[in-house]
């Protein structure tokens, strides 16, 4: 069959000396490791408002005996030494504020823990502080946020059986969310294509920052972002806060932590899929600057230089994040971080036609993908109770392919027939302010501008070798979006979220604006009610807006610009959620999304809509596009969910749902991403190892069950008539293959020595085999209707060490 194979792309000069300077640093800087004792919690407690930091804060592990506590010092700062491995829930309380805590922290030996505490301001005065007070496991960061947001830390990606330390496979096991394929990330929540999803990192947008993810797609194969460099973000599925544009389905808010300020770490980790290393550290002792940095490299890339045996799937690819964090004293906190990616794949097709079983057999691919983004960000209170926030960044992201087939008249000399080659650029600017009016009030307000490149050039040979240029041009454009909202607390027990975003999209001056309203009600204690509605509006990805179709062997005419408006979405959520005791929540949304202003084809083919595209050779097939399609998703999710406590965790959640459209031709048809229904169980349990207990053994299992993938409907005689594939008149997205369901499980190791923390992972995902289907398509050379699968059992072992 073919050969997935791998070259260096750009960064391997670099792997070399990062790799060498980690592990030669190791020798050189454990005299600053963990003393035999224990290990440090430590950290700043603030207010979530303001960003104040705030002295006399009480600070306590629960569960320790004796009680171990102290207070934050006069810049909100505080430090428990001689922690000893293992499991601690820990507290935090400041008079006038509501107490929370973090429980079921991970201390081990090889890193510090590092916490940043945000205290909300209470609006009553309590008599005593209660140090037992319950935390929200699972809220998200954003205060403004209301409905549909959920925080997630760095050990949840690595926690759930086969989430790989990718965010968006774990974000897979959240209500409202499904897969679109088992070798993807790619996410469809809510019913809505994957292409309404927007990636930030650092307060402002990126690129699509997943290997082997097609141009204008929402997702990829495995993610650039490392989990040793993030920190907790927040996912959200509907009715986002004002401050989130250029979204309709879902808001990816991707946060990178900073390094330790006062002693450099390490961590290494070795895998089926990739070598990693990072480092972290001050620059200099004293210091409260701190960089952070992390490559990776493919295992199976570097296996490929040596073994090419044909069938065998082997990906190249690498990626590097970084962060440095540079604080000063009186102008702020400014911070310099960035993300790449390369990668690289080729189909190898074996020059003897004899041991071609199908027509496609004889065809081969090369395909080159890059994504890089570099920003700096500012960070300044200007106030005691107000702050700025800027971020400048820039961004490129690149797919290149040839394909080809072998002729075996021509000595089997390759003969092209499909070339691809895209660039987009971005420069973003965002700026954001925020201030705390008082106890109940607060506001904040920003502009985001994207100035967007593009350059594309695409072209495509029939049979008789004419080709045809489908797109053919460079330009530039601009995204600009301005937002304002308001938090008001008008009760102990009511919040109301409003505020404003508009958008402007200079490339044709469609423009929105964006009203969206969210309230909340606390009735119980345990008990909330909420209720969110809102509009969001996102322009196409810009090779919609340019469609051609010339002979390439005469003079190019001039582009056709598709005079679209900006996609919109309503969406209105009513939710529930009920605490029991400290570690138990039940969670319902019922919500629906009214669609509107959808580009839809009004040409040949007036059944089909923009929204079932998930990436841009999808979008080229599609022309005579106006903006008059409607549609609708509807569905109810529920979660019920035990947080990590007493060593173990488990959450079910299940989703159903409806998502259709109206064609041209004024009829409703199912989208792509109908599939009803979408169900997880995820549930793991940690035990204490070794005579002293320092060690952990971890089990994760994951049960996965939602619809068939849906395609057209196929008219079998007619097309065995024709020899090709023919439809049934109005079997658009009709057919359903058969449902999904999916076992995975992992075991996880941990060893704590004094000087380093040892893990090997094993997850192992479809641990059962089962063949599920993922599409259905007519065979000209069999005649027949047949299936092509999802991927059968797969394996993913690492070994990881910190130190």
């Amino acid at each position: 069959m073919n050969v997935l194979g791998s070259r260096s792309v750009s960064l391997s000069g670099l792997a070399i000396s990062f790799l060498l300077l980690v592990t030669t640093g190791v020798s050189s800087s454990h005299a600053q490791s963990q003393p035999p004792t224990g290990q440090t919690i430590r950290g700043v407690v603030l207010d979530a408002e303001s960003r104040q930091p705030l002295p006399g804060a009480t600070v306590v592990l629960l569960n320790s005996d004796p009680l171990q506590g102290t207070s934050s010092d006069l810049d909100g700062s505080f430090r428990l030494e001689h922690v000893p491995v293992g499991r601690w829930d820990l507290a935090v309380t400041y008079v006038g504020y509501e107490p929370t805590r973090r429980d079921q922290l991970q201390v081990s030996a090889g890193k510090e823990t590092v916490l940043e505490i945000a205290l909300t301001e209470a609006l009553s005065t309590l008599s005593a502080v209660v140090i037992s007070s319950e935390g929200k496991p699972g809220e998200a960061l954003n205060e403004m946020a209301t409905v549909s947001a959920r925080s997630f830390s760095v050990e949840e990606t690595g926690r759930y059986a086969a989430g790989i330390f990718d965010p968006a496979r774990m974000a897979m096991n959240f209500a409202g969310v499904s897969s679109g394929n088992d070798l993807s990330n790619e996410i469809v929540v809510r019913g809505n294509s994957p292409r309404g999803l927007v990636w930030r990192l650092e307060g402002v947008e990126v690129p699509n920052p997943n290997h082997f993810g097609g141009m204008g797609s929402g997702g990829g194969a495995i993610s650039m972002l490392s989990s040793s460099t993030l920190a907790t973000s927040d996912f959200y599925t509907a009715a986002f806060p004002s401050e989130f544009g250029n979204a309709t389905s879902g808001v990816f808010d991707i946060k990178l932590r900073k390094g330790n300020e006062e002693r450099r770490e390490y961590a290494v980790m070795v895998g089926l899929l990739g070598i990693e290393a990072s480092a972290e550290g001050p620059f200099k002792t004293g210091s409260s600057a701190s960089y952070l940095i992390n490559y990776r490299y493919s295992t199976l890339a570097l296996l490929s230089t040596f073994l090419k045996p044909v069938g065998d799937v082997l990906p190249s690819y690498q990626d590097l994040s970084f962060k440095i964090d540079l604080p000063t004293k009186n102008a702020g906190t400014f911070g310099l971080w960035g993300l790449g990616g390369a990668n690289y794949a080729f189909e190898e097709v074996e020059g003897d036609s004899t041991q071609w079983e199908f027509r496609d057999d004889r065809e081969g691919y090369d395909a080159w993908q890059q994504m890089g983004v570099v920003g700096i960000s500012h960070r300044m209170l200007l106030s005691e109770n107000t702050w700025m926030r800027t971020v400048l960044a820039g961004s490129a992201d690149r797919y290149r392919d040839l394909y080809y087939f072998l002729d075996p008249e021509k000595a089997y000399e390759k003969t092209f027939y499909d070339s691809t080659n895209f660039l987009n650029t971005a420069v973003r600017a965002s700026w954001m302010i925020h201030s705390k009016l008082n106890s109940r009030s607060s506001v904040r307000a920003g502009l985001i501008h994207g100035q967007l490149g593009y350059k594309y050039d695409y072209q495509n040979a029939d049979t008789n070798g004419v080709w045809t240029q489908y797109l053919n041009g460079q330009g530039q454009t601009g995204l600009a979006e301005a937002y304002a909202q308001w938090r008001f607390r008008f009760h102990p027990d009511w919040i109301l979220n409003a505020g404003m975003h508009s958008t402007l999209l200079l490339l044709n001056n469609a423009w929105a604006l964006e009203p969206r309203a969210a309230l909340e009600w606390q009735q119980t204690p345990s008990r909330t009610w909420s209720i969110a509605t809102g509009l969001h509006a996102k322009p196409e990805q810009i090779s919609a807006y340019f469609l051609q179709q010339e002979d390439v062997s005469e003079t190019l005419g001039e582009t056709i610009r598709q005079d679209l408006k900006l996609n919109k979405a309503v969406h209105a959520v009513v939710g529930y959620k009920e605490q029991f005791g400290a570690s138990w929540r039940i969670s319902a949304e019922a919500y629906v999304q009214y669609l509107y202003h959808l580009a839809i084809s009004t040409g040949g083919d007036q059944t089909e809509a923009l929204l079932n595209a998930v990436d841009i050779w999808e979008i080229i097939g599609l022309d005579s596009l106006e903006s008059i399609g409607i549609g609708y998703n509807t569905g109810l999710d529920v979660t019920v969910e035990k947080f990590f406590s007493e060593r173990w965790y488990i959450m079910a959640t299940g989703s159903l749902y409806r998502s259709r459209y109206q064609g041209a031709d004024k009829q409703w048809y199912s989208t792509r991403f109908d599939r009803g229904y979408t169900g997880n169980v995820v549930a793991g349990r940690e035990w204490p190892m070794g005579r002293e207990r320092r060690n952990t053994l971890g089990l994760n299992g994951k049960v996965n069950f939602q619809g068939g993938h849906r395609r057209d409907d196929i008219d079998l005689d007619a097309s065995r008539a024709a020899d090709r594939t023919i439809l049934v008149e109005g079997g658009q997205w009709a057919v359903k293959v058969p449902a999904y369901y999916r076992i995975d499980f992992g075991v996880r190791y941990t060893i704590n020595r004094n000087r380093a923390t040892h893990s090997i992972m094993l997850d192992v995902q479809n641990t059962t085999n089962r063949q599920n289907v993922f599409n259905e398509y007519f065979n000209a050379e069999t005649g027949n209707i047949e299936a092509s699968y999802q991927t059968g059992i797969f394996p993913f072992l690492n070994y990881r060490i910190e130190f």
